[in-house]
């Protein structure tokens, strides 16, 4: 839970007795950076691949193009880089999660 007091957010859990207690023996889960890894967000088929190995992309730049329920949708770089490798070609089906393009 997020609190904002004059303008400062703090985050706040609000447990029992009992679960306050065991918190100390559980780890806090750290999330992976995957901000050079695009991931297909659903699945579909790859209709348009827009970069090769070795292009330098900008943040928001279209990179890639997956149909899914006869909707195409335009998938963005994250940041801006150099294309590492390239995980599918037009016309693969791509699962939910699989790797679509890397970069450095």
């Amino acid at each position: 839970m997020k609190i904002q007091y004059l303008g400062t957010v703090y985050k706040a859990q609000i447990l029992t007795k009992l679960a306050a207690e065991l918190k100390k023996y559980m780890l806090e889960k750290v999330s992976d950076d995957t901000s050079n890894i695009l991931r297909s967000p659903m699945p579909g088929s790859v209709v348009t691949i827009g970069v090769a190995p070795g292009d330098q992309v900008t943040e928001g730049q279209e990179v890639c193009v997956i149909e899914a329920m006869k909707m195409q949708n335009s998938l963005a770089a994250a940041k801006s880089g150099k294309v590492m490798k390239v995980h599918c070609k037009p016309g693969d089906t791509v699962g939910e999660g699989d790797i679509l393009i890397e970069f450095e």
